[in-house]
């Protein structure tokens, strides 16, 4: 009789077990699937067509950006490399309309990037000034998808603006994006959960 009561104890466990192995699998991940467009290396200035803004996959440079958090713009064909190596990276606008904010040569502004890579760093990119930019609103934003870098231990992550987004926030993976309206730092941890690490190419950085 215990032999049996033991027998039908584990019975009930392997069955919970299944159950919640399907279920934890059946569960939706977030954000839209996106279309492979490819992932050929394409010259500096190649001028490419995406299927959503920002991109989450095609041709690309040979070169990409590091982990960071950037407060200049990065060029899609550097920034979908980093996608191929299982980045995430966290867009975000800070609702500026594309004539109402300032390009400022790098050179002659602290940006304050954490990493790029060597064609990121010598490629001409600009510091986003002036307009909602410099409102306390977008420093708060800032500072909190830095802090989301950080809580997440800062690997494979890039946090960089994008002011023709037309959302407050992009989470980009390959072939996978989600918009935002607003900060979720639950949503956004969901995300790089799910993704991180999940592009074709497997690499060290």
């Amino acid at each position: 009789m215990k032999g049996s009561f033991v027998w039908i104890v584990l019975a009930i466990l392997v069955i919970a077990g299944i159950g919640w192995m399907w279920y934890g699998a059946s569960k939706p991940l977030t954000g839209e699937v996106m279309a492979d467009l490819g992932r050929e290396h394409v010259p500096l200035g190649t001028k490419v067509n995406y299927n959503s803004n920002p991109p989450t996959s095609g041709n690309h440079y040979a070169d990409w950006v590091k982990k960071g958090v950037y407060s200049a713009v990065k060029e899609d064909g550097y920034l979908i490399h980093s996608l191929e190596h299982g980045y995430i990276i966290i867009s975000y606008n800070c609702e500026v309309h594309p004539q109402s904010f300032n390009l400022i040569p790098q050179a002659l502004a602290h940006t304050g990037e954490d990493e790029a890579t060597g064609s990121a760093e010598s490629t001409p990119s600009a510091t986003i000034s002036g307009g909602d930019w410099d409102l306390p609103e977008c420093k708060e934003l800032v500072a909190k998808l830095a802090g989301v870098y950080k809580k997440k231990g800062e690997d494979r992550l890039i946090v960089v603006p994008r002011p023709a987004l037309d959302a407050r926030i992009a989470l980009t993976a390959w072939t996978r994006i989600d918009k935002l309206d607003d900060f979720d730092e639950e949503r956004i941890i969901k995300f790089i959960d799910a993704f991180r690490n999940q592009g074709p190419e497997k690499t060290k950085e």
